[in-house]
């Protein structure tokens, strides 16, 4: 090949090779200008922060007892007679609820007050025959005493007249009664017990504070004016087994003055009013006792609250429609919701569902939702 050929072959190849490069380079061009696939908009229910009076709080395992229980027993020996109230009645101080045979009695008083009379006139007459120097003083004195003694038997007679009546301490609420009419009750020292009455309104729960929660109440309550003075009426709230929140709202009105040596901790009481008597006594009821003082917080949702290394975080929806990443810093949890301490206001609109999937910046499509109550009503 002539010099001038491989030169113009050259020439040529170059030439190809060129435009292979740059058809190469276009089609990779191409490929980079393809658009990028947009993110749907997601799907989520959103809601603001609850915002109420929150504080830290202890809870604790608790019985229900009725504030007064009385046995009612049988202090004279006879036969019951009759019967005054239905099992389960409400009754009134003083109302008649049991009677014990009562002719015995009744002829014992007629009896004792038959000698008192006596003894009586006897004593007149000694005196006026003193004062006639017709007797002597030793006469008189021995007339004054089985006088005394009369009147004393005759106040036992009606004493024990009295006590075939068997009536109501006080306004309560009476069990089933334990024996039935034309039974004997004998005579004994502890009586025979016929029935109970309780006291349910107001109600008590028994609960107990170990040893370091002992400390944190002595210390948030130590500028307490109440509980220098032996009178600390903090509030105490009780939720049944079957209850969604705390709905019942108490008082502390005793303390053991010493821990039980053998468990470590410290028996306390709440006081309940209990004016429809939900509360009933041997329940179990979870107590709620305040920690520290009231202040005004947010609530979110528990499950609405993602982390990761940076922290605790929640999705909110901004004015643009489109997801924000916000940081928070969490407190104690009431229930299904939890304390945010910081990272929020109460005007955000929180994403509580459809967040799993959500990133940054996403546009959304927000539906509104309702959070569910706290554990503990809002505190006053």
């Amino acid at each position: 090949m002539s010099p001038h050929m491989t030169k113009l072959f050259s020439k040529t190849s170059r030439t190809m090779f060129i435009l292979m490069v740059v058809g190469l380079a276009g089609l990779i061009t191409g490929c980079d200008k393809r658009t990028a696939p947009v993110s749907p908009a997601a799907n989520v229910t959103v809601t603001v922060p609850t915002k109420q009076n929150i504080a830290q709080y202890i809870t604790f395992d608790g019985t229900l007892a009725a504030s007064q229980d009385v046995n009612l027993v049988a202090r004279v020996s006879g036969y019951l007679d009759k019967i005054l109230f239905n099992d389960g009645d409400r009754v009134k101080k003083n109302d008649l609820l049991f009677v014990i045979q009562q002719d015995q009695y009744i002829q014992e008083v007629n009896l004792n007050q038959a000698i008192y009379n006596q003894t009586k006139a006897e004593l007149i007459r000694q005196t006026t025959l003193l004062k006639q120097n017709a007797t002597s003083q030793a006469a008189v004195d021995q007339a004054l005493s089985n006088s005394q003694q009369a009147s004393a038997n005759l106040k036992l007679a009606q004493i024990n007249l009295s006590y075939t009546e068997v009536r109501a301490p006080f306004d309560g609420l009476m069990g089933r009664h334990l024996i039935d009419v034309g039974n004997y009750l004998p005579a004994g020292a502890s009586g025979l017990k016929l029935a109970s009455i309780q006291v349910l309104a107001p109600i008590y729960l028994y609960f107990a504070l170990n040893e370091i929660e002992v400390l944190k109440y002595l210390q948030i309550t130590s500028k307490d004016a109440n509980r220098k003075q032996g009178t600390d009426k903090r509030p105490v709230y009780a939720k049944l087994q079957t209850d969604e929140t705390y709905l019942h709202e108490g008082f502390l009105d005793f303390a053991a003055n010493q821990l039980n040596t053998s468990t470590g901790a410290l028996q306390v009481r709440g006081e309940f009013k209990n004016a429809n008597v939900s509360l009933i006594p041997g329940l179990y009821a979870s107590a709620l006792m305040l920690t520290s003082d009231l202040k005004e917080g947010l609530l979110v949702l528990k499950s609405a609250v993602l982390s990761d290394q940076l922290g605790d975080y929640v999705f909110v929806v901004g004015s643009d429609k489109k997801a924000i990443r916000k940081n928070i810093k969490l407190g104690q949890t009431y229930g299904p919701l939890v304390a945010v301490e910081s990272g929020l206001i109460d005007t955000d609109q929180v994403v509580m569902n459809g967040f799993i999937t959500l990133s940054p910046g996403q546009t959304v499509n927000a539906t509104v939702g309702k959070l569910p109550e706290p554990i503990m009503p809002a505190l006053k």
